[in-house]
């Protein structure tokens, strides 16, 4: 229900004429000034000024109202006033006869690419005036709804309206964290930071659903509602993938303007558009010499090259769904993700606001809890390389001491780059040096923790994987190491049930299951432990003659314990207690 009324006076200076739309930070009316005709007042929602240093916003605008520009809409004034004894702060704006773009392109899809150009170098224009400022303006919310479509000319001219959530450089610290259409968001603003090159990061997304009527990335937000770590989650999920060349999608986009709007959309700041200006200047001679930018392709090539072979050690990069294949564990799933996944896939955003880059990571648990399973999907998920080491494959390194497989190992992980070396039975492999361990074992073991050490830097990760977290080697556990340590605990509820439901497909099974009583009733039970109880009551269905039953596999449950005892569990339960791991 809309706040303000019709016929309802402002500050014995405004009229409302009618409600024109809700966004995230406001209404927003027509209105009619008394002296100055018809205009556009937002007014912002009560949460919004509880969460914003209004002060902020209101300075801003009164700057904003001093600037001039046909690519803008123009900024009146900010003001405040009373109503049921609150005050309720709002901002007016002029009123633009036309659409706003994302009315344009919900109506006719992609747009003709002059027509496309034009409004992206109108937008352009108008952050090129913010950006030049005493103090630079920050838009922090370009989304094709912000921008209006005059058709009061003979062409469409695109302006950028609502400045609600813009600021200035120097006072962008004193806000609060993510504001503005999430899938509009440059990597860094899902962080809280906001730059020049954000606004043109949005604009470069604009530009590509302009010629192609579809956003870069595929976004599955149904589940998510307004959870702000969900969203984030979901949107940078979606953008681990390559972006498609707009080209793909509209067969008169050619290479060169392939090359400049992917360049507007690099998660890498230091190859992304700067300044409104230069990504100006490429459009602007995009279409005044297209013969030289035909010419001009681009040599940026693919973000990834195929990887090498090497003694037929390392697997091509795999295709699979990754952690969509892994049942249940959403808690450990998005810890990898957030803490993992995404500081190896944005490197140089991690880096350049100097957050450290994981270099490794220790699975630990009881047996047939999934720790190889993971480490698979893991390198799925993350597209990386992957090299499965165990301990029978390092016997013969340590009996003969040749300490130089160990390097050529990593050397071949390099060259291969990226690449996941999976190191499993990690006690094995790399027992703590505290033990009773021969002079040459003891210099293997030291081996192999300095190549281990900082390998990030080129391009490996490390996962490794152990029963007996307790017999490593400390040393293995030092930052710049294993900088994640994950307890991986037998199977949740929705785990045991999705296995229960993998073993007894494509079996004889009968009307009367209960998947989720029969997951509620094997808690601590291992992947092995379920398998084992689906074969034992298969053979006794067999047996009998007849299909699968509830009872048959109650049955098994209540005759077979889980493998993994109370008492076992709580010696990982301590290790991560007093190690304080997750």
């Amino acid at each position: 229900m809309a706040t303000l009324a019709k016929g309802e006076i402002i500050d014995d200076t405004y009229e409302v004429q009618f409600f024109i739309g809700e966004g995230a930070f406001g209404e927003t009316y027509r209105v009619k000034h008394k002296f100055l005709g018809i205009q556009v007042l937002k007014l912002f929602k009560e949460k919004y000024v509880q969460e914003t240093d209004i002060s902020v916003v209101t300075k801003e605008a009164r700057i904003l109202s001093k600037i001039t520009h046909p690519n803008i809409v123009r900024v009146f004034e900010t003001n405040s006033f009373s109503k049921n004894d609150k005050e309720l702060y709002y901002l007016t704006m002029g009123f633009v006869s036309g659409e706003t773009l994302g009315q344009l392109l919900a109506r006719k899809g992609p747009l003709l690419i002059p027509l496309a150009i034009s409004i992206q170098k109108d937008i352009l224009a108008g952050l090129q005036c913010v950006q030049e400022q005493p103090s630079t303006i920050v838009h922090r919310d370009i989304n094709p709804d912000n921008i209006l479509i005059s058709y009061e000319k003979n062409s469409p001219v695109g302006l950028i309206a609502d400045f609600g959530l813009a600021q200035s450089v120097d006072q962008l610290s004193k806000l609060p964290g993510a504001a503005g259409r999430y899938p509009y968001f440059a990597p860094e603003c899902f962080f809280g930071a906001y730059l020049p090159s954000s606004d043109i990061f949005s604009t470069g997304i604009i530009l590509y659903q302009m010629i192609t009527g579809r956003h870069p990335w595929d976004y599955d937000l149904g589940s998510a509602g307004e959870n702000h770590e969900k969203i984030t989650t979901a949107i940078l999920s979606a953008r681990k993938s390559k972006i498609t060349r707009p080209s793909v999608h509209n067969a008169a986009c050619n290479a060169e303007l392939d090359r400049i709007i992917l360049k507007a959309l690099s998660k890498n700041l230091d190859k992304r558009y700067k300044s409104a200006s230069a990504f100006f200047n490429d459009l602007n001679e995009y279409e005044q010499e297209p013969k030289k930018a035909a010419a001009k392709i681009a040599v940026s090539g693919s973000n990834s090259t195929p990887a090498k072979s090497s003694n037929g050690a390392y697997k091509v990069r795999k295709i699979g769904k990754g952690f969509d294949e892994i049942a249940g564990m959403e808690e450990l799933k998005e810890t990898l993700y957030q803490e993992v996944i995404l500081p190896l896939n944005d490197k140089a955003l991690y880096e350049q606001y100097k957050v450290s880059i994981p270099n490794g990571m220790l699975l630990y648990g009881p047996p047939s809890c999934g720790k190889t399973f993971i480490a698979q999907k893991f390198a799925q998920e993350i597209k990386y390389n992957y090299v499965e080491v165990k301990p029978s494959d390092l016997a013969s390194i340590y009996v003969h001491g040749t300490q130089e497989k160990i390097g050529t190992l990593f050397k071949d992980a390099e060259e291969n780059a990226p690449t996941i070396i999976f190191i499993d039975e990690v006690d094995a492999i790399l027992p703590s040096r505290e033990a009773d361990l021969s002079q040459s074992y003891a210099s293997e073991v030291n081996e192999f923790l300095a190549q281990m050490t900082e390998c990030h830097r080129r391009g490996i990760f490390i996962i490794a994987a152990t029963n007996r977290p307790e017999k490593i080697d400390p040393a293995i556990l030092r930052t710049g190491r294993m900088d994640k340590v994950v307890y991986l605990p037998p199977p949740d509820l929705s785990a045991r049930k999705a296995m229960f439901e993998l073993h007894l497909k494509d079996r004889p099974v009968g009307n009367d299951l209960d998947l989720d009583k029969l997951a509620e009733g094997t808690e601590y039970y291992v992947a092995s432990d379920i398998s084992f109880i689906v074969n034992e009551a298969s053979r006794n269905a067999l047996k009998e003659r007849t299909t699968i039953s509830q009872t048959h596999l109650e049955s098994a449950v209540k005759n077979n314990q889980p493998s993994i005892s109370r008492r076992q569990l709580k010696v990982y339960e301590n290790f991560k207690n007093e190690r304080n791991f997750s």
